[in-house]
């Protein structure tokens, strides 16, 4: 699934249309990501958790 059947899925879901749908999932991933940048651990329960690894270089 990528983020365009994501937002059709949960906009399908809940009855909101698909812009409205599209910028809460777009402010998720942003929360998410600056989370994660700042080295926070997030953990949504049932979902899973989302962490940065540090990467050896080659």
């Amino acid at each position: 699934m990528n983020k365009h059947e994501l937002i059709d899925a949960v906009a399908t879901s809940t009855g909101e249309s698909k812009s409205s749908t599209g910028e809460a999932i777009d402010a998720i991933l942003e929360a998410v990501t600056a989370a994660v940048t700042r080295g926070e651990t997030v953990q949504l329960v049932g979902f899973g958790s989302h962490v940065a690894v540090p990467l050896m270089l080659r």
